[in-house]
């Protein structure tokens, strides 16, 4: 018999053995990717993804902005299918990221990005799916089978596979060597101390907050709340928090932020300071120490993977403790099919 939470527990703990796979099988296939990239510079990336897959294709982008300076656009797959738009795409490459590779909308919006010019790549958990039979390349994530409702290894896994295409890209040996180091590194990472994610449920209203890479970790938290604890969490740039959300910040607001060793950490760390003296529950996950590398990893890339990795069992763990299933959560199955 089945318990609470038995599958999603077992594929975070895989996590590691994942990236070790995955780094061993495709590294040099990522690597290639990017150097083509660099040789031959898209105008401007375009990305195609929903829901977890969306937050990666989210990754990517603040990576690929940063790193390099080309601009990265999301496209609506509804362009394609509800809109049936021509996407004028010359000189662009779309990146399309998905677990299952199913998804309708994602298939049509792949091929307009081809007819319209677009350099088509797929990042795909399932290589033989509608998704890699549409894109002109396509790139395995190799995260093996997911059966838990809420994807987290996949997850992962996109954000390893970015990350060493990016390095490859822009010809990043730091990022390179810390991605290598990540499945021991990530096997030997204890439970963040002092954290209980119990605190953040008590309260009327949650954040997840983080900016830049931080940004993208933020949402995926935010969405886990959701499907697995019921909870209305909303993520949201801690620029952005600033903006308005802001004035919701008293004793009845909770905040989960993402903080990395890069140029957000000080903005960052002076809205938790901000968050607390209004007296709001803030939980900090990522990078614990002021100096870079104090967190055991030095690049904010992996800082953000490890952060993530370590989340997720502990919003399995606040599922059950809620009472609910984290591998069934209500209304909701493993590949939806929009179109």
């Amino acid at each position: 018999m089945k318990l609470p939470g038995q599958l999603m527990a077992a594929e975070v703990a895989e996590i590691p053995a994942v990236i070790e796979r995955q780094l061993r099988d495709n590294l040099d296939a990522y690597l290639a990717l990017g150097r083509d990239w660099a040789t031959k510079p898209p105008l401007f990336f375009a990305t195609c993804a929903r829901g977890t897959s969306d937050q990666a294709a989210l990754f990517f982008k603040y990576l690929t902005e940063i790193g390099t300076g080309i601009p990265v656009v999301s496209l609506g797959p509804s362009l394609a299918t509800l809109f049936s738009t021509d996407l004028r795409l010359g000189g662009a490459a779309l990146l399309a990221i998905s677990q299952s590779g199913a998804s309708p909308d994602l298939v049509a919006l792949t091929r307009k990005a081809m007819a319209g010019g677009a350099r088509t790549v797929a990042l795909l958990n399932t290589v033989d799916s509608p998704l890699g039979a549409a894109a002109e390349e396509v790139l395995p994530l190799s995260a093996g089978p997911e059966n838990a409702v809420a994807a987290t290894k996949s997850f992962v896994a996109s954000l390893v596979a970015v990350a060493a295409i990016h390095a490859g890209q822009t010809g990043d040996q730091g990022l390179l060597d810390n991605l290598l180091a990540l499945p021991k590194a990530i096997a030997a990472l204890p439970r963040q101390p002092g954290m209980d994610l119990g605190a953040l449920a008590k309260s009327r209203r949650l954040f997840c907050l983080g900016r830049g890479l931080g940004l993208a970790i933020a949402g995926e938290a935010a969405l886990k709340f959701k499907e697995t604890c019921l909870l209305a969490a909303e993520a949201t740039s801690t620029a952005e928090f600033r903006h308005g959300p802001l004035a919701l910040a008293d004793a009845d607001t909770a905040a989960l932020v993402f903080l990395l060793n890069d140029a957000t950490r000080p903005g960052n760390e002076a809205l938790i300071e901000t968050l607390r003296a209004r007296g709001s529950t803030v939980l900090v996950l990522g990078a614990d120490g002021k100096e870079p590398g104090a967190s055991g990893f030095q690049h904010p890339v992996c800082q953000a993977i490890a952060a993530i990795t370590n989340f997720y069992g502990q919003v399995c763990a606040l599922a059950m403790d809620l009472g609910l299933d984290p591998d069934a959560p209500p209304n909701l199955v493993k590949a939806t099919l929009t179109r």
